[in-house]
């Protein structure tokens, strides 16, 4: 390490006096309390605003995304399905 240039050297220090005070703080409880409470809080927003919106979009008599979704997968459902049924045409009576 004496060889390291000393902008490293000044890096490697700092890293590690930063580091070793994140590492205490990420693996403590309160750490993880803070995290589930910022992704419930996400969750909540997000549904939230995609509740408003499609009432938006439905107002304006337009399907809105999650009307999409649920299209897309009965759509890939009856894709399935054609696939099967067209294998078992091919396959004839058993």
């Amino acid at each position: 390490m004496a060889g390291a240039p000393l902008w490293l050297r000044l890096v490697l220090r700092a890293e590690r006096m930063v580091g070793a005070r994140v590492e205490l703080a990420v693996h403590s409880d309160a750490y993880f309390d803070l995290v589930t409470e910022i992704n419930r809080t996400k969750a909540l927003l997000g549904a939230t605003a995609q509740g408003a919106s499609s009432r938006l979009w439905h107002l304006a008599n337009l399907p809105a995304g999650s009307d999409v979704r649920r299209l897309r997968e009965q759509l890939a459902r009856m894709e399935r399905r054609i696939v099967e049924l067209s294998k078992a045409l091919e396959e004839g009576p058993r």
